[in-house]
């Protein structure tokens, strides 16, 4: 069996340590490496090149979602998940706009966060719950108005019912198969609905996809 190969990075020794000896329990995932810094983060992440980066929102001397941003620019196809204390709304935004996958509050059960480790390596997006409304009510609040790549304004009133429904369990990190038992359509339709949001939005990945309809109020 391929393992999921896991680099922590968090500021504190116990937290990093306790994550390596849970996470090497499970038969399908090897942490190889850790970090305490951003610049050690960056420079491990490029040698060891791993599936996925548990990456905390605040380091000493570094700004996570910068991090993230860094990360992904070396090692594009690293699923970064941010782990952390920290609920404000102003870092899950940034964390998900840099590119991460995920958003999680470290009280998570471990169980839950290995799923989550499992599911955004399968290239699902992670939201913790604890974050999600409170989110969704700041993007509201806001009125920002739907801007594209280009500056123009995007029209997102072309999205349907089952569009929003598809956001939603997006936003919630289900696969496509999960989601098509979720709305009843094959997961090749709901592939296609996701083409179809993801040129509404004006966006490129599953991501900025999740990221773009957070700040816009949509789920």
């Amino acid at each position: 069996m391929s393992k999921i190969r896991i680099v922590v990075v968090d500021d504190h020794e116990v937290v990093r340590h306790g994550l390596r000896l849970s996470l090497e329990l499970e038969p399908d995932m090897a942490v190889v490496g850790e970090a305490r810094t951003g610049e050690d983060a960056i420079r491990i992440v490029g040698e060891s090149r791993p599936d996925v980066v548990l990456l905390d929102v605040r380091l000493e001397g570094a700004d996570g979602p910068e991090v993230c941003q860094r990360i992904l620019e070396a090692v594009p196809r690293t699923a970064v998940v941010m782990l952390t204390n920290y609920l404000q709304d102003g870092f899950v935004l940034r964390s998900l706009m840099a590119g991460a996958k995920g958003y999680v509050i470290k009280d998570v059960q471990l169980s839950e966060l290995k799923k989550m480790i499992r599911s955004v390596h399968r290239g699902g997006a992670v939201l913790d719950p604890k974050v999600t409304g409170q989110v969704i009510s700041t993007a509201t609040l806001s009125g920002e108005a739907p801007v594209g790549r280009s500056g123009s304004p995007r029209h997102v009133t072309v999205l349907s019912d089952t569009d929003l429904a598809i956001l939603r369990h997006l936003s919630e990190g289900l696969t496509d198969k999960q989601i098509a038992g979720r709305v009843h359509l094959s997961p090749h339709t709901v592939k296609d609905h996701l083409e179809k949001i993801r040129a509404v939005l004006d966006v490129g990945s599953r991501t900025e996809i999740v990221a773009t309809a957070l700040r816009r109020g949509l789920v």
